[in-house]
């Protein structure tokens, strides 16, 4: 496995830098809206999560969203980028067939 400190962000250091609460990324995680990562008994998020961290915080703390309420935010946009590749699929074949 790579170094930690190479290819994981500190949790402590999100928090940080984003103003959010440890637990808040801990919660985030138990409902899995991130993937929480341990290594040597230290946490980490992957880099590819900052950003919809970062919109998941804006939600909860500027708009009061509690988790329940981000946890649909979630599924619905996932419902709906499968949808649009459903659609893009379907006009390509569409396309093909004209």
């Amino acid at each position: 496995m790579n170094n930690p400190d190479e290819s994981y962000i500190p949790i402590d250091l999100f928090c940080k830098t984003c103003g959010v609460e440890i637990a808040f990324v801990q919660k985030l995680s138990d409902y899995g809206l991130c993937e929480v990562v341990i290594v040597e008994e230290k946490s980490y998020i992957l880099p590819d999560q900052v950003s919809d961290l970062e919109k998941l915080s804006r939600l909860h703390y500027e708009m009061e969203i509690n988790l329940e309420g981000l946890q649909a935010i979630v599924h619905l946009q996932e419902k709906i980028k499968a949808l649009k590749e459903e659609v893009d699929l379907l006009q390509r074949k569409l396309d093909r067939h004209q």
